[in-house]
């Protein structure tokens, strides 16, 4: 049962009217797409045949997802005719911060939903965030694993839309004014000829250089020992434990709260590290260790440009007369997905770099590349296209 309906059912037994607006104000949707669901039910518009079209193939899409390559951009068009949304697979690392931006050039609402597969299938899906109004997402990805994002356009949205997605990193770089680029030993290294493994990035710079707060916490330890010198300990709270190793300088006491870019101390090479140049040992510990990388990594690839066809964007074309090979993938070195038969029609949805972004009238959905339908002639909207099996006929 829908929650809204849940409190009229509350507000009945109670036989108490004069709590309905307590009720409203104390009810607040999870995400932009439920407010706007609940509005649909308010209205009663959510009964028609269209919005519950719309709230099936919500769910539907999450089913057959594809598979961007992050950085990614896609342009596309949506037409008032299909009712219709995306949805994209991620495979995500912890640490990394995922930044999604959804958004219309023709003013209608795009909602953009991040769910995390869980590996009991039986489970279903856990909805994790939501982009805000403007559709803008952002969450810090705590479990290594598989996402899955929706997007969704309003009922009867019609234009141009553009979709980004990708990766940076969730922590200020705990050195001033250095990058990734300067880690030179990574997690998992030999130490010790090998009795053990390095439980942390190195990342050199001259000695001296200031050593930053990850993150908002407070410092729990600082102390020196003859295997990681002069060191600190940060912990946020999420619980995070930072670990701050080989220092020259510490410039912080126990119990001192700092704020993202605060000076923690300095580089140097104390401890084991003598014999090597100035660096800071940076780790990360939660019930264990965790490798830094993701969460202080910030790609520097950028996505590619589009460079598909927009004046094939929102049309429906005619395959070749030998057919086209569909991937889930926008690369020629992923394994085909399915082949799309021979002057069959496709519904040309976005671009990407020289992909398009394609859904046949069954549904199913994939990248061809751009080369395949330059010169494909425009096809009619197949009858029925996009409906979903459970309200065909209905």
């Amino acid at each position: 049962m829908p929650r809204s309906a849940l409190i009229i059912v509350l507000i009945v037994l109670s036989g108490c009217s004069a709590r309905l607006e307590e009720l409203r104000e104390r009810y607040r949707p999870a995400s932009a797409r439920e407010a706007y669901v609940l509005g649909l039910e308010e209205t009663g518009i959510a009964a028609s045949r269209i919005a519950q079209q719309w709230l099936v193939e919500g769910e539907a899409v999450l089913d057959i997802p594809i598979e961007p390559t992050l950085p990614y951009l896609e342009e596309g068009v949506l037409m008032a005719s299909d009712i219709m949304a995306l949805g994209y697979r991620l495979d995500l690392l912890r640490g990394q911060q995922l930044v999604v931006e959804a958004a219309s050039r023709a003013g209608f609402l795009v909602f953009a939903d991040l769910y995390q597969e869980r590996e009991d299938m039986d489970a279903g899906r856990r909805r994790l965030a939501s982009a805000d109004s403007t559709g803008h997402l952002t969450v810090d990805i705590v479990q290594t694993g598989a996402y899955l994002l929706r997007i969704q356009p309003e009922i009867l949205a019609e234009g141009s839309f553009r979709l980004s997605i990708r990766t940076r990193a969730s922590l200020v770089f705990p050195v001033s004014g250095h990058s990734s680029a300067d880690v030179q030993s990574f997690w998992g290294d030999a130490r010790d000829g090998g009795r053990r493994d390095h439980h942390g990035v190195d990342i050199f710079a001259p000695r001296g250089t200031p050593v930053v707060a990850v993150r908002a916490g407070t410092v729990t330890r600082v102390r020196e020992t003859g295997i990681g010198g002069k060191q600190v300990w940060l912990r946020d709270a999420a619980g995070h434990n930072y670990y701050y190793a080989h220092l020259d300088e510490q410039r912080v006491r126990d119990g001192q709260h700092v704020a993202p870019g605060d000076t923690l101390g300095t580089v140097g090479n104390t401890g084991n590290a003598r014999s090597t140049p100035p660096h800071l040992h940076f780790g990360i510990y939660q019930r264990g260790p965790h490798d830094p990388w993701a969460w202080v990594h910030n790609p520097r690839r950028s996505p590619s440009r589009v460079l598909a066809d927009s004046a094939l964007f929102g049309t429906w074309r005619t395959l070749t007369a030998d057919g086209t090979a569909v991937r889930r993938i926008p690369s020629d070195r992923i394994p085909v997905a399915f082949e799309a038969g021979a002057a069959l029609p496709v519904h040309v949805i976005g671009g990407t770099a020289d992909w398009y972004h394609v859904r046949l009238a069954d549904g199913r959905s994939g990248y061809v590349p751009a080369s395949r339908l330059r010169s494909a002639p425009a096809a009619d909207r197949p009858a029925g296209a996009f409906t979903p099996r459970t309200l065909a006929g209905g």
